[in-house]
């Protein structure tokens, strides 16, 4: 989980921890937070991340994010 925290620190939303849910539905990331997570997970990982994983529910919470890195860094 500290690295998903490390990628919202790097895009500038280090207000954003680990406890919060509904990171999406809540308007509390949008679109243009999603884009730079994606740019920093293939950055760090030096690999492309598949547009399938590229869905609203994979950015709703810490969990999500981790999962899907997971399955698609594997």
């Amino acid at each position: 989980m500290q690295q998903i925290q490390n990628f919202f620190n790097k895009i500038d939303r280090s207000d954003i921890n680990e406890t919060m849910q509904n990171l999406l539905s809540d308007d509390i990331i949008d679109s243009i937070d999603i884009m730079a997570l994606v740019a920093e997970i293939e950055k760090h990982y030096k690999k492309p991340l598949k547009a399938e994983f590229i869905i609203a529910e994979n950015f709703e919470s810490f969990e999500n994010i981790k999962k899907m890195i997971e399955q698609a860094m594997q």
